[in-house]
């Protein structure tokens, strides 16, 4: 009978993101990159739109019409809707084949962040289980990260990753199967974003929404002077007038603007080297540090952190993906990642 569930079974994969979700089907790969939005009425509670139709109504709804993100800084803010978006996901990418559906046991790992509450773990574990998954893994994110990337995570030797997503940036030294320090920021793209936002009001009396601000940030922002003097046009509501107005914005501007953030995250990457055991510093100094998710690919970003912290700075390979592609080869694998997978409770291993 335990040969014929494990024909049967269902591993998924989940990465539960800020920003976008993404899912991983044993044996099918990445199956779902979308956005972390999804759009409500207001008057009768009832799911309108999920992902990518979802991110197109953001800042545009009427009164009755709700787009939101349900989670914040990689915690779930709103259990409900985001139980709605995982099930409306793995519907999505069910099998049609009803006597499969009827018979699969799904077992999910699922990413979680690194200094989190046990009842914020116990919140990823139950919104799952409540969409029918029955056995839920979390593994830490940077792990995960260090995974798909294809760096050492079991052995003794240290490796340091930062993986600057869209609600928070998670900076962890890895070594034996577990992160040795790590510190969690809730400045990344979103905050660039925001930072985008105050610095046109502030300067230009000009109002923008959220899509506009990471336009800008993706076509023009940089981290340092890269020499490219360049300018994009926006279009926003003048705050004195409340009319209608275009302006130029330059990269310089864009620089000011999310410099102050980039420095935190900066910072803070010093402060968990401060705190890493010696023995891990020489092979943190050999290997440089390891830069991923979505805010990696900032452009000059690797420079400012090399600049500052005074190591190598190595932008992972396909850095948006590379924590899910982690999941994926723990899926593929399983019976080897026993130590480093935790049930809803980071004190209780995956026997």
């Amino acid at each position: 009978m335990k040969l014929f569930s494990a024909k049967i079974k269902k591993q998924v994969g989940i990465d539960l993101g800020t920003s976008k979700t993404t899912l991983y089907l044993k044996g099918k790969g990445i199956v779902i990159n979308e956005p972390t939005v999804v759009a409500v009425n207001n008057k009768t509670n009832q799911i309108l739109a999920v992902g990518k139709e979802a991110e197109e109504m953001f800042g545009k709804t009427p009164i009755h019409i709700s787009a939101i993100r349900p989670l914040e800084n990689g915690v779930i803010s709103d259990f409900e809707v985001t139980e709605k978006m995982i099930r409306y996901f793995l519907n999505k990418v069910k099998d049609s084949n009803f006597f499969n559906n009827i018979l699969e046991s799904t077992e999910a790992v699922v990413s979680a962040p690194i200094n989190i509450t046990d009842v914020e773990r116990r919140a990823i574990s139950d919104v799952c289980k409540s969409v029918g998954v029955r056995n839920v893994y979390l593994v830490d994110g940077p792990i995960a990260m260090a995974i798909g990337a294809y760096l050492p995570v079991s052995g003794s030797e240290g490796t340091l990753v930062v993986d600057i997503g869209g609600g928070s940036c998670e900076i962890a030294v890895i070594s034996l199967s577990g992160v040795v320090v790590g510190k969690s920021l809730k400045i990344a793209g979103n905050k660039l974003n925001e930072d985008i936002i105050y610095y046109v009001r502030d300067k230009f009396k000009m109002l923008i929404g959220e899509k506009t601000a990471e336009e800008v940030k993706i076509s023009i922002g940089s981290a340092i002077d890269l020499g490219t003097n360049q300018k994009i046009k926006i279009k926003g509501r003048d705050l004195t007038r409340g009319l209608p107005r275009e302006i130029n914005i330059e990269e310089q501007d864009v620089r000011e603007a999310i410099t102050p953030s980039l420095m935190k995250i900066v910072d803070a990457i010093k402060s968990v080297l401060e705190i890493t055991p010696p023995e891990l510093m020489g092979d943190i100094i050999e290997k440089g540090i390891f830069l991923g998710g979505g805010g990696s690919l900032l452009k000059g970003l690797d420079q400012l952190i090399e600049k500052f912290v005074e190591l190598n700075v190595n932008v992972i390979e396909e850095p948006t993906t590379a924590l899910i592609r982690g999941i994926g080869i723990i899926l593929d694998n399983i019976d080897n990642y026993h130590d480093i997978l935790v049930s809803s409770l980071k004190q209780q291993p995956l026997e």
